[in-house]
């Protein structure tokens, strides 16, 4: 007999496993009773088999379930706009008289300018790209802001393809860019080779890629650019309207004063603008060649030459004979000088001008400049005399009785010749700036009375 299978405290192990025994009885098993049932074993097995989890909870239920949502209703409406944009609104694109179109995109640019309105204006369909694009469309372009990447490549693409009819250009600030990818130079290259072949690819960016498209420009800002002497004589060949122009803090090489009077031989006769703030040379030979060119200027700026310029005169008398529409003269911080010493009697002077400024420390010569320039200038209403240092008292000689603007601050002004000042004027005064003077109490009171009078405030 084969031997029995005992367990712990040498009791025989049951055939059919048990949970616990009580008074070392052997429980009898289920089937022993009366209303027992045996089951399949498939179905213990599924019973004691536990599945995972495959359902999310019901919260995660409900998120999925809304994005789904979403995104079916995000797709429905991106179909119904698609389905309006074709039926409604390239319709109406299409239907839109051009000549309508063009006065309101007119209207837009008068207010806000072509860039960046035009680009983006030219995306929206064919009918707005074909009005946008029209030559008409682009007469005054400001490419000093970062509208427009500066590189050389654009200019080029736009002077050939866009600024056809162009008669306000600003370049202000297109310095180093405008040297990068220029197109190849075929020449020889000498001793100083690579410094010549700069040059000359500089010359013939500006003299084939703006100015032999841009025919009918007539105001260029070229202020704070970088240029050779030759591209002013480009200009002269082929901006024939040209009348205004602005060469503001520029780069040039040291043949610009010749260039520069053989622009003004070929155009200078419609020059009614010049603005030559920080020039580099002398300033006697520039107003010389202005003088003698420019007969019907209207706006001259000197201010703040280079310290290389040194002193400057120029002939008042024949300034006065010539340039007889003069009405803006600026000369803030430059150093000039009369050459006559004699005042002749039979002066006209400038009859049109409106504003004079030449304010800084360089004129001490007790107000003869200013007398002798001002003289006959009965329309002057700005007037900037700021850190002067000759007598104020020579003020009061000035024709003019409708200055409204007076910049007399630092001038060391004395009681009396303010009050004087201040009673000549106190009718037609807008703005009056007296800062950094020594004055008593009494008098900026007394003044201010008399202006209040006047209605000043």
């Amino acid at each position: 007999m084969p031997k029995e299978k005992r367990g712990i405290l040498n009791i025989v192990k049951p055939k059919t496993p048990i949970l616990f025994t009580y008074s070392g009885d052997i429980w009898s098993s289920d089937s022993d009773d009366s209303d027992y049932k045996e089951e399949s074993t498939s179905r213990s097995s599924q019973l004691c088999t536990v599945k995972p989890v495959t359902q999310l909870p019901q919260q995660n239920r409900n998120a999925r379930k809304r994005k789904v949502d979403s995104r079916i209703v995000k797709k429905t409406c991106a179909n119904t706009v698609k389905e309006i944009s074709h039926n409604q609104w390239d319709s109406w694109g299409l239907t839109i008289p051009p000549e309508i179109l063009l006065k309101l995109f007119k209207c837009v640019i008068a207010d806000e300018g072509a860039l960046p309105f035009l680009p983006r204006a030219s995306r929206v369909c064919r009918l707005w790209h074909q009005v946008a694009t029209d030559n008409s469309m682009w007469q005054y372009i400001d490419l000093s802001y970062g509208w427009i990447k500066k590189k050389s490549a654009v200019l080029t693409w736009l002077c050939q393809h866009r600024l056809q009819q162009v008669r306000e250009l600003n370049l202000t600030g297109w310095k180093s860019e405008v040297n990068a990818s220029l197109p190849e130079w075929k020449g020889t290259i000498t001793s100083c080779g690579e410094t010549k072949m700069r040059k000359k690819r500089l010359l013939l960016f500006w003299k084939k890629d703006i100015w032999k498209h841009c025919l009918l420009l007539r105001s260029i800002n070229l202020s704070y650019c970088k240029y050779s002497s030759e591209a002013l004589q480009a200009i002269a060949e082929h901006c024939h309207n040209l009348c205004d122009l602005d060469l503001s803090y520029y780069e040039s090489d040291g043949k610009f004063l010749a260039s520069f009077k053989s622009l003004l031989k070929k155009s200078g006769k419609q020059f009614l603008c010049l603005k030559l703030a920080g020039c580099g040379v002398n300033l006697t030979s520039v107003l010389t060649a202005i003088i003698m060119f420019c007969p019907k200027l209207q706006l001259l700026d000197i201010s703040n030459p280079k310290p290389q310029a040194g002193y400057s005169s120029i002939n008042i008398d024949q300034f006065q004979e010539n340039c007889t529409k003069l009405k803006i003269f600026r000369a803030a911080n430059t150093r000039l000088s009369h050459t006559r010493s004699q005042v002749q009697s039979d002066w006209i002077g400038f009859t049109h001008l409106e504003e004079f400024s030449i304010a800084g420390k360089s004129h001490n010569d007790h107000g003869e400049f200013m007398f002798r320039f001002l003289r006959g200038s009965s329309n002057l209403k700005l007037l900037d005399i700021r850190h002067c240092s000759f007598s104020m008292d020579s003020v009061l000689f000035l024709p003019s009785h409708i200055i409204s603007h007076l910049y007399i601050s630092r001038c060391n002004i004395k009681e009396l010749c303010l009050e004087q000042i201040i009673a000549t004027w106190a009718k037609s005064l807008v703005h009056l700036d007296i800062s950094w003077n020594v004055l008593s109490e009494d008098c900026m009171k007394q003044n201010l009375c008399t202006l209040a009078a006047e209605g000043l405030f």
